[in-house]
């Protein structure tokens, strides 16, 4: 019996157990309708690696188990962001990454973006702060910030990892973006501000004006197809590839390859970090961001007229259409 096929009787026989049915079950937990859910169970092999770990912690099925099953699995490594394993200790994770990228020759980075890539981020503190505060009080539901007002102050990112940016503008990378991709962030300003949730219209402007000159530097890196210092914009870096994909959604895949071994990383605000280097969930990693390209567009250096569209013209009128 196939590894994943394992996984989906321990499945049945779990829910059948607690008097559920599988598919709305299925459903509920990913958050998808109950026919995607009928097609995942009845092709396992269509769920996302994040999706695996979502039911496998809910059920307690340890993936590890299945490993002598089948030669179609994955043995990885899963860190669920908590106390034990803060943000700092997946910063700390992501450097050491990087750095083996950059010491061996022809490294290249693959981006499925459910968000934009943190790497980003470090370049614009004020954004940086948000998207932390964001993270730390309404998906890790950190006790001392549900009674605060979002100020940078409060969520700093430690400055010993703004070298983050640095690493990652030396690396040739392909970002795969979405609506949900450019407008995610914009969502989560838009409540705040109507919540109360900005300590002052200080606090609220910087960040919308970080993120305003974040896309700007998209547009602009795409548009040369190199990445570029967002302020010293003479300082490139490695070749970039920019697509964007209407239809499919992304799960904060990293593929990181290089000339020893490659690496895949999901990244889920929900559950934490799944890494793995064996061959099935780098292939499966790597078909899944192939299948994105495939349904999307390139933007960079020739797609002059999807680039305007997309991270111009649809950016501001989303602003628009927010009030923002």
């Amino acid at each position: 019996m196939r590894m994943i096929e394992s996984f989906t009787q321990l499945l049945h026989q779990k829910t059948k157990r607690k008097g559920m049915k599988t598919a709305a079950i299925v459903a509920d937990l990913l958050n998808i309708s109950e026919d995607a859910a009928y097609r995942r169970i009845r092709n396992p092999e269509s769920l996302r690696a994040v999706e695996l770990v979502v039911l496998a912690k809910e059920f307690n099925i340890d993936l590890n188990t299945l490993i002598n099953l089948g030669n179609n699995w994955f043995q990885g490594e899963f860190k669920q962001i908590n106390q034990q394993f803060t943000l700092d200790n997946l910063f700390t994770d992501i450097n050491s990454m990087l750095q083996k990228c950059i010491e061996r020759p022809n490294s290249y980075i693959a981006y499925g973006a459910k968000e934009i890539p943190l790497f980003y981020y470090f370049w614009f503190p004020a954004l940086a702060a948000f998207k932390n505060f964001v993270w730390q009080r309404d998906f890790l539901n950190h006790p001392e910030l549900k009674n605060q007002s979002f100020q940078a102050s409060l969520c700093p990112v430690n400055p010993k990892f703004q070298s983050i940016a640095s690493q990652y503008l030396q690396l040739p990378s392909e970002e795969i973006w979405s609506y949900e991709t450019l407008f995610s962030t914009l969502y989560q300003i838009k409540y705040y501000q109507e919540s109360g949730l900005f300590k002052n219209q200080h606090e609220f402007q910087a960040v919308m004006d970080d993120y305003d000159m974040l896309i700007e530097h998209i547009h602009e890196q795409a548009s040369i197809g190199k990445k570029m210092h967002p302020i010293q914009s003479y300082l490139q870096g490695g070749d970039y590839k920019l697509y964007f994909t209407p239809l499919v959604t992304n799960d904060n895949t990293i593929l990181f390859k290089t000339t020893r071994e490659n690496v895949a990383w999901v990244v889920s605000q929900m559950c934490g970090v799944m890494q793995s280097d064996c061959a099935h969930w780098v292939d499966a990693s790597q078909n899944w961001l192939e299948t994105c390209k495939q349904n999307g567009t390139l933007l960079s250096i020739s797609g002059n007229g999807p680039r305007n569209k997309f991270l111009r013209q649809e950016y501001h009128a989303k602003k628009r259409l927010l009030g923002l």
